[in-house]
């Protein structure tokens, strides 16, 4: 059996990013608010790069949802 192994936060950024990269770029540069009907995280302008919206989209998916 493997024993877990621990990430840093940095590594873990970093992977998070990767995967991002690598998602926007399977999806043709699109965002996630083309592809899942995701709500834009702020406003998108010129300088908004559609990885950066994945990274926040999956950041979103990974935390629980608040409770009342």
């Amino acid at each position: 059996m493997k024993t877990p192994i621990h990430h840093d936060t940095l590594t873990l950024s970093t992977a998070l990013e990767k995967a991002a990269k690598h998602i926007c770029t399977a999806r043709c540069g699109r965002c996630p608010h083309v592809v899942e009907q995701y709500p834009c995280p702020g406003e998108c302008t010129l300088d908004t790069m559609a990885w950066e919206c994945w990274t926040k989209y999956f950041l979103d998916q990974a935390t629980p949802p608040r409770t009342r």
